[in-house]
């Protein structure tokens, strides 16, 4: 896969922030259940999934491209 870029201070610091908040999110989601909604703690595990997915964009860029190669 294609892991020889550097990623700039910028990717890294977005990169972090899109995995804490992937934890801080499920963490809150955990939290409140059984308090709120279920459609509320629904959301935040989605918001949580999302920066989860967020946070592993390069891996899953490298993924796609290494299956379209493989697949050609």
């Amino acid at each position: 896969m294609s892991g020889k870029r550097t990623r700039s201070l910028g990717e890294t610091i977005s990169t972090a922030s899109f995995f804490g908040m992937s934890v801080w999110l499920m963490l809150e989601a955990l939290s409140l259940i059984g308090v709120v909604s279920v459609l509320q703690v629904f959301g935040l595990f989605v918001a949580s999934l999302m920066c989860l997915l967020g946070g592993l964009r390069f891996i899953i860029v490298d993924i796609v491209a290494a299956l379209k190669r493989r697949f050609r």
